[in-house]
C-alpha cells in the first residue's frame, strides 16, 4: 500500500491519569467530606474521622482534628487554615492552632470576599469579619439549613440551603432575597454548592442538576442546555482555563469547551458518589468520595511517548512463557504486581499474541529499535510453537499451558492434549482451532516477514506458512484436529461457503480470509501453487465476487468478523497488484467501512485510509488515541444514568440488551479488543443503579441496562488496542509526530 496522501501531525496533548488513596494510605477514614489544596498546592482531606495532609504518597493525620468529623475546610490568602469541627472552628497559622471559635451550630463553609473579609456560614447563621477586625461586621440568621456559600460583587453574598432554596444578602440594611424552585427556574431547593463566575453569573449545584442565574431574572439549567450536568451536583471546582469540574452522585463531570466528559466508577473514582472536588495551583484535581479519593494528574505527552509507556507496562505484566502476550488475572481489585496474579490462557492466545507481535513489527519499522525487534522475534517464535506442538503438520493450537501454570489439567479434556516440547517440558495444548487463530497467525507472519525478518527468520516463516496452507488445502479447505474431525469454525470450503446457507454469515468473511492466506503464502514463499489456488477460488468459485460485499450487516451486534475482515483486507490490498482485483476488493472494504465508521474505531479507519487513499474520519481516529486511558485494568463501569446517551432498542427484539447508538469516548468505556462491543454503556454493575439511587417504587427509576461484560477490576489487559493502530498509522504515513 502507498502512503496516504494526507499526513496528520499530532503534537503533545494533556494525558490524564489518576491515583486512588484510602485509609490504607493514611487517611483517617474512607468517607471523604471535603478536599482542599492550600496556596502551595498541598492537599488536605477532611473525613468523618479527622483531617490529613498528603506528603509524598501518604497522608499524615493532623493531631488536633483526629476522630472528629470535618465540616468545613478553607485557606485564606495568607495560607492560614480554617477547620470546621462541628460547632468549633480551629484557625491554624504556620501549622499550629492560633485560635478557636465556638458557634451555636455546625460550621458549614468559609470564603473570602473581594474586600478580603472572611465569610463564615454555619447551619443557622451567616457571619462576616472584615480584615484586621475582631468583631463581626455581619451576623444574620439563615432562613433554612445553611449548605453552601459564595461571596459576590459589591460586598454581597449568596447562600444555598439544604431545604429552602437560594438566598442573596442585599441592601444597605442587610436582608435576604429568596430564590426558590416554586417561584423561579431553580431546579431544587437543595443547593449543595455555589460559584460566581467572572461575568457575574451564579452557578448553583442542586440535587437535581446544575443551574446558572444572572443575578436578576434569567436562568439556564440542565433541563434547557446539555452542557450542564443533570445529576445531583455536590460540589464544583473551576480551573484557570475556565474548565469546570462537578462532583456528582454519579461521578466526576468535566465541562470543557462546552462538552461534558464523565469520569466515574471505577476506573477513575473508588466510588460513583463524588462528594467534593478541588483544584491545586498547578492543575491537580482531587475528588473525594464515600470510599476514598482520587488525585488526577495531567501531563503533556505525545502519542509516541504514550505508546512506549503502555508497551512497557504490557511487557512487564502481560507476557507469559515463550512470549505469549495476554491479559493478566489480578488477585486483588486493581492491584497490579508481579508478586501475585498470573497471565491467563484463552481460546485465542495465537490471535491476540499475533496482533501484539504485528504492533511490534510496525513499531520496529518506524523506530529501528533493536530491543523491539527482539521482543517481536520472541513472540514470533511463540506463535510458531503453537504449530509445532500439536504434532499435526500445519495445525496450530489455540493455546499452550505448562504444568506449573494456572489451570493446567482442567478444561474440556476432549480438546486439551498433553505433550512435551522440544526441550522436554511437560505442557498441554488446546485444539478445536478456529479461523480467529489463523487470522492472527497470517497477520503476524506477513508483517514480521515484511518489516522485521532477516534471512534466517524468512526461512522459518516460509516453512510455517507453507505447512499451514498445505494443511488447509489438502483437507479441503478446513483445519482438521487431532481426532480427524474438521474444527467448528475454521471452514474455507467453497462448496459449504457458497452453497450451504448455514454458512451465509461467514461466506464473505471466510472467502476474504482464504484469499488473503493464499496471497500471503505466495508473497512469502513464491510458490506458484498458492497463486493458482487463489485464482481458482477467486474465479471459478467466485470468491472475488463474494468480496464485493463480504460483510452482512448485523446492526453492530457481533464484532468478531469485523475484526477479522479489517485485518485481512489490509493484507489483501497490500499484496494485490492487479488494479481490477483491487477495485473489486475495495468495493467490499468501502461497504464495510461505511457501516463500521459509526464505531469510531481508529484501526478500522486507518486500514480504510491506508488501503484506499480515501478520507477516513481522521479526527475521530486521532481523538481515540489521545483519549485512550493509560489504565488498562478492566474496571466496572456505569454510564447508563447519563441523560446525553442515545439508546438503540433494536437488540431487545432479539433477546439482547439495549446498546448505544454511538460508542462512548475511550476514557469512558470498557477496555476491550476490536472483536468486542463498543456500544455497551456498563459492565460489572448489575444492580448498581439501585445502590446509588436508593429504593424506589417507580419501575422506571433505574435507568440502567447492564451489559454482558462482568469487569470487576481483576484483569489487566495488554496495550494492543492502542499500540497496534498507532504504529500501523505511523508506518503507513498517516500520522507523524509534530516537533
Amino acid at each position: 500500500m502507498a502512503k496516504h496522501y494526507t499526513i496528520y501531525k499530532v503534537g503533545k496533548f494533556p494525558q490524564m491519569t489518576r491515583e486512588v488513596f484510602t485509609s490504607d494510605n493514611g487517611l483517617n477514614s474512607d468517607n471523604i467530606k471535603i478536599v482542599c489544596f492550600d496556596n502551595n498546592g498541598t492537599l488536605f482531606a477532611g473525613t468523618d474521622k479527622g483531617l490529613a495532609m498528603l506528603k509524598s504518597d501518604k497522608f499524615i493525620s493532623i493531631p488536633e482534628c483526629e476522630e472528629k468529623q470535618i465540616s468545613a475546610l478553607f485557606f485564606d490568602k495568607d495560607n492560614n487554615m480554617y477547620v470546621g469541627l462541628g460547632k468549633d472552628l480551629l484557625i491554624f497559622k504556620n501549622g499550629k492552632v492560633e485560635d478557636s471559635i465556638t458557634f451555636s451550630s455546625p460550621v458549614i463553609a468559609l470564603a473570602q470576599g473581594e474586600d478580603n473579609g472572611l465569610w463564615i456560614l454555619t447551619k443557622t447563621v451567616l457571619y462576616k469579619k472584615l480584615e484586621n477586625e475582631t468583631e463581626w461586621d455581619i451576623k444574620i440568621g439563615v432562613p433554612g439549613d445553611g449548605k453552601s456559600l459564595i461571596p459576590y460583587k459589591n460586598g454581597r453574598v449568596y447562600v444555598g440551603t439544604a431545604d429552602n432554596g437560594l438566598y442573596s444578602l442585599v441592601g444597605k440594611r442587610w436582608h435576604w432575597c429568596e430564590l426558590k424552585a416554586e417561584t423561579t427556574e431553580l431546579l431544587s431547593d437543595c443547593v449543595n454548592c455555589l460559584y460566581a463566575d467572572p461575568i457575574g453569573n451564579i452557578w448553583a449545584g442542586t440535587d437535581k442538576g446544575m443551574c446558572v442565574h444572572d443575578d436578576n431574572d434569567y436562568w439556564l439549567t440542565s433541563k434547557t442546555i446539555p452542557s450542564l450536568p443533570s445529576a445531583n451536583v455536590n460540589d464544583i471546582a473551576i480551573a484557570k482555563n475556565g474548565d469546570k469540574y462537578f462532583a456528582t452522585s454519579t461521578g466526576l463531570v468535566h465541562q470543557h469547551n462546552g462538552r461534558l466528559s464523565y469520569y466515574g466508577y471505577k476506573r477513575w473514582l473508588p466510588s460513583q458518589n463524588a462528594l467534593c472536588v478541588a483544584i491545586s495551583v498547578d492543575g491537580k484535581i482531587c475528588v473525594g468520595t464515600d470510599a476514598g479519593l482520587s488525585v488526577f494528574t495531567v501531563k503533556m505527552m505525545t502519542l509516541e511517548e504514550k505508546a512506549f509507556e503502555l508497551r512497557e507496562i504490557t511487557e512487564k505484566y502481560n507476557v507469559k512463557k515463550d512470549g505469549y502476550v495476554l491479559a493478566r488475572v489480578l488477585e486483588h481489585e486493581g492491584v497490579v504486581s508481579l508478586d501475585e496474579g498470573y497471565v491467563d490462557s484463552t481460546d485465542n492466545d495465537g490471535h491476540r499474541t499475533g496482533l501484539y507481535t504485528a504492533a511490534l513489527c510496525f513499531e520496529y519499522a518506524c523506530t529501528k529499535d533493536e530491543k523491539v525487534k527482539a521482543k517481536a522475534k520472541r513472540s514470533l517464535l511463540a506463535m510458531m510453537k503453537l504449530v509445532e506442538i500439536t504434532g499435526i503438520k500445519g495445525f496450530a493450537a489455540r493455546a499452550i499451558r505448562y504444568e506449573d501454570e494456572f489451570g493446567y489439567g482442567t478444561g474440556n479434556r476432549r480438546e486439551w492434549h498433553f505433550a512435551k516440547d522440544a526441550e522436554g517440558n511437560q505442557l498441554e495444548w488446546l485444539g478445536e482451532t478456529s479461523s480467529d487463530e489463523m487470522v492472527g497467525h497470517f497477520y503476524c507472519y506477513a508483517n514480521y516477514f515484511d518489516l522485521v525478518a532477516d534471512e534466517e527468520d524468512k526461512k522459518l516463516i516460509k516453512k510455517v506458512v507453507s505447512e499451514i496452507l498445505d494443511h488447509i488445502i489438502e483437507n479441503n479447505f478446513r483445519l482438521v484436529d487431532k481426532d480427524g474431525i474438521p474444527t467448528t469454525w475454521a471452514n474455507w470450503n467453497p462448496d459449504l461457503l457458497n452453497n450451504d446457507q448455514k454458512w451465509m454469515y461467514e461466506k464473505g468473511t471466510n472467502s476474504l480470509q482464504m484469499l488473503t492466506f493464499l496471497k500471503v503464502g505466495y508473497h512469502i514463499t513464491g510458490n506458484e501453487k498458492y497463486e493458482k489456488v487463489f485464482k481458482y477460488l477467486a474465479d471459478d468459485k467466485h470468491y472475488a465476487m463474494n468480496l464485493m460485499q463480504y460483510r452482512i450487516l448485523d446492526g453492530h451486534l457481533c464484532h468478531i468478523d469485523d475484526n477479522h475482515d479489517f485485518l485481512m483486507i489490509s493484507l489483501l490490498m497490500r499484496y494485490t497488484t492487479d488494479p481490477q482485483l483491487r477495485a473489486i476488493f475495495a468495493m467490499g472494504l468501502s461497504y464495510h467501512w461505511n457501516d463500521e465508521k459509526a464505531e469510531r474505531n481508529a484501526f478500522y479507519n486507518f486500514v480504510y485510509g491506508a488501503s484506499t487513499g480515501e478520507m477516513f474520519d481522521a479526527d475521530e481516529s486521532i481523538d481515540e488515541l489521545v483519549d485512550y486511558p493509560m489504565d488498562q485494568i478492566a474496571w466496572p463501569l456505569y454510564n447508563s444514568h447519563r441523560p446525553d446517551l442515545e439508546w438503540n432498542m433494536t437488540p431487545v427484539e432479539m433477546g439482547m440488551i439495549p446498546q448505544l447508538v454511538s460508542p462512548l469516548s475511550a476514557h469512558e468505556r470498557r477496555i476491550i479488543d476490536n472483536d468486542c462491543n463498543r456500544f455497551i454503556a456498563d459492565s460489572g454493575v448489575v444492580g448498581y443503579a439501585e445502590k446509588i439511587l436508593g429504593e424506589s417504587s417507580d419501575p422506571t427509576a433505574y435507568n440502567v441496562f447492564p451489559s454482558t461484560g462482568n469487569d470487576k477490576g481483576l484483569e489487566l489487559r495488554p496495550c494492543t488496542n492502542f499500540t497496534h493502530p498507532y504504529w500501523f498509522a505511523r508506518y503507513h504515513g498517516i500520522i507523524e509526530e509534530a516537533e
